[in-house]
């Protein structure tokens, strides 16, 4: 007690709670702003370290020195009766309570001004009444090789622009053209993406010659709120979309300073050839995503196009997104032996031009949600994840129309489920024709241990007419994670490895799933990922440690084998052990091991 007694009287306590909150104002405004000035991501561990190695030097000081009106001394020198480390004390209260100012200032600053997506919520719960609205793709009343791509250019920088208007929702480009060259009432589209009103138009080109339509509707009852028609030559065509932009804003009542003009002008990429180019590089890579496997070649083909745009628009986030997935989508090739390097250490230099990719896309994004998913992304695909619990619940607050990316199959597993469900939600508010947010929202709820909440997703999702193979796959899974062990669905005749063993294995015949997992593996297209699944389902653990093993060995491996445990659905598929690298990550993170059973086989015992 006596101890206490002194500490208190030297401040020492006092200067601690002081010294915390600075250091931890200090780190986090560092943490947001030296991004922001493009400093290197060590300089805010250097500044974190700086101030850890200062909090002993701060208490020894406190303990060992005091502050006299004559200046500093050693505590030993100052007469108990001439102390004053009661004034000292009393002004450390004083600076303890301006830094809790502080504090609270730079949190309210960085909830609602540096993420705007912030404002108007109450325990992260949205409050705000948006306009919503959508752009329709502009038709292409002319038939030049790219005026099509052209037009749906112009509707994307429109989308854009209205998309920086905080009064506004938007509805996102996929959702927008997933209605292109369908021949459907406005009134039935604007039910099916939960807007009150449509922008829509056309665009002719000929030569320098425009003439672009645009027009404004009320989705309730069709009744232009706006029309105009603009007759001007291809210079300038950036002044007519933000005109088209401004004058929707205002046919809705939204004020605009000159601060939300200039916003809304900054938005997009502000050159045509440019534009072109993303919009071919966006219909190669949607159109190759459509089918599975992916295939590499086109998605080559569509790294051109934006990497033209990207000369323009260094700072075309989603750009630099879809360029890394030809990366990704190289690392698991290799890592799960579909095919070898083509020449040593293609897939370690295929792994440093991913992470230069998603490290370029988060320095050069706005500060909001979105960055903060960047940011647990490029975290993802380093060598380090001690950082990542604290990147990831930042990530996971209440954003706009967030993309998700990879995050879903690579952390969904390790406790976040429930909140990647609800960031889908997000998405799919302002996306609603987003077929990946579809198959990720159920698979998210399978793994948040809520399979009849994603039984139901599923089904709305196919009433929106976005039914597929995957969401097929996803509800197999679901009807098993929830016991409906008799549905037809798994019942009936199946055609797909995954599915006869998973069924075999789970409520049939161990033995026959042993058999199919033997002839799947016997195949010269057999992959390790699907390989180890597969093992694991029917209980080979010796199998499925040597698939892991030569997994972890290949360069981007945790990312492969987390999507590994994400499909399986079964707990852990192999022995932590069995993967040092991987190992590695897992207990820098704190993840949970092994990861909850979601479909429980009597197979796999461990």
């Amino acid at each position: 007690m006596s101890i206490l007694r002194e500490l208190k009287r030297r401040n020492v306590i006092r200067v601690a709670i002081a010294y915390a909150i600075v250091a931890w104002l200090l780190i986090e405004v560092t943490a947001t702003i030296f991004p922001i000035l493009k400093l290197p991501d060590w300089a805010v561990t250097l500044v974190t370290a700086l101030l850890l190695i200062g909090f002993p030097v701060a208490l020894i000081f406190a303990w060992a020195f005091e502050i006299t009106p004559e200046g500093i001394k050693r505590e030993k020198d100052v007469e108990r009766s001439q102390s004053s480390t009661h004034v000292t004390g009393r002004n450390i209260d004083y600076i303890i309570i301006a830094v809790l100012v502080l504090a609270l200032g730079y949190f309210t600053f960085d909830k609602f001004v540096l993420d705007p997506s912030q404002q108007g919520t109450e325990s992260g719960k949205s409050e705000i009444r948006y306009i919503t609205i959508a752009v329709l793709p502009f038709t292409a009343l002319s038939s030049g090789e790219d005026d099509g791509y052209f037009a749906d250019g112009l509707t994307e920088e429109i989308l854009n622009a209205l998309a920086q208007l905080p009064e506004l929702q938007v509805t996102a480009r996929t959702s927008s053209f997933f209605f292109k060259g369908q021949n459907i009432p406005v009134p039935e589209i604007a039910v099916r993406l939960n807007v009150a009103h449509i922008v829509e138009g056309s665009v002719r080109r000929d030569g320098e010659r425009l003439r672009i339509t645009a027009q404004l509707n009320r989705a309730s009852d069709g009744f232009h709120l706006w029309s105009q028609t603009y007759n001007r030559t291809l210079d300038d065509v950036f002044a007519v979309q933000e005109d088209i932009a401004e004058k929707v804003a205002e046919a809705l009542n939204v004020v605009l300073d000159e601060n939300a003009r200039r916003v809304m002008r900054s938005a997009g990429i502000h050159d045509v050839e440019a534009f072109i180019a993303y919009q071919k590089g966006l219909d190669i890579f949607d159109t190759t995503h459509e089918r599975f496997p992916i295939k590499l070649e086109p998605l080559a083909i569509a790294n051109v196009y934006f990497d033209l745009a990207l000369e323009v628009a260094p700072s075309l986030t989603m750009a630099r997104v879809n360029k890394a997935d030809l990366a990704a989508h190289t690392i698991f090739d290799i890592a799960v032996g579909i095919r070898d390097e083509q020449y040593p250490g293609e897939a370690q230099e295929t792994l440093a031009a991913l992470r230069e990719e998603f490290e370029l896309a988060w320095r050069l994004s706005p500060p909001g949600n979105q960055r903060d998913i960047l940011d647990v992304v490029r975290t993802l695909f380093s060598e380090d994840w001690s950082t990542l619990p604290g990147r990831i619940a930042k990530a996971m607050r209440p954003g706009r129309c967030p993309h998700m990316t990879y995050i879903p199959q690579f952390i969904g597993p390790f406790g976040w489920a429930e909140q990647i469900a609800e960031k889908y939600r997000e998405t799919l508010a302002c996306d609603p024709m987003d077929s990946f947010a579809k198959y990720f929202l159920p698979t998210s709820l399978i793994w948040a241990g809520d399979p009849e909440a994603a039984l139901h997703a599923i089904e709305e999702a196919e009433n929106k007419g976005l039914g597929n193979r995957m969401l097929e796959q996803v509800r197999f899974s679901a009807l098993l994670a929830a016991g409906h062990i008799n549905d037809p669905a798994v019942r009936g005749p199946l055609t797909r490895f995954g599915q006869r063993i998973t069924r075999e294995a789970l409520a049939g015949d161990p033995a026959v799933a042993r058999q199919i997992a033997e002839e799947y593996w016997s195949r010269s297209d057999a992959n390790d990922s699907t390989s180890l699944t597969f093992a694991a389902r029917v209980g080979d653990r010796v199998r499925a440690n040597k698939l892991a093993a030569r997994i972890d060995a290949s360069p981007g491996s945790a990312e492969v084998l987390a999507g590994t445990v994400y499909f399986c659905f079964c707990g852990a598929p192999f022995d932590l052990e069995a993967t040092p690298n991987f190992k590695a990550r897992i207990e820098e993170a704190g993840f949970p091991w092994p990861p909850p059973k979601r479909i429980d086989y009597p197979t796999k015992t461990w």
